[in-house]
């Protein structure tokens, strides 16, 4: 069955489409912690440290406030307006706040 070379041409580029949007491997676990350091450290240490735990002018430290927060990744959107960019800083400081209480103990 012959197709008309329109049609032809709608199909071929419908299958480069799907492949073009097929979805992305999703990232590890590690990935995204890791992406979530780099930016963190990028655009947060300065004021926080690497760590989070840098005393703020009020006394408090990052990870403090966020510990204390109902929704602390929403706390991070004031600052990082990009949702996966928020995400992965949220992975990076929730690794932090275990830490923190793992070594409270």
């Amino acid at each position: 069955m012959k197709l008309p070379i329109p049609l032809l041409t709608f199909l071929t580029l419908l299958s480069a489409f799907a492949a073009d949007s097929a979805p992305a491997s999703n990232p590890t676990p590690a990935a995204i912690l890791d992406q979530g350091k780099k930016i963190f450290v990028a655009r947060c240490a300065k004021c926080h440290d690497n760590d989070g735990n840098k005393r703020l002018p009020d006394g408090t430290t990052l990870l403090g406030r966020l510990a204390k927060a109902k929704d602390p990744e929403a706390r991070l959107g004031t600052r990082l307006k990009d949702r996966q960019e928020r995400h992965a800083v949220m992975i990076y400081v929730d690794s932090l706040l275990k830490n923190l209480q793992s070594s409270a103990r």
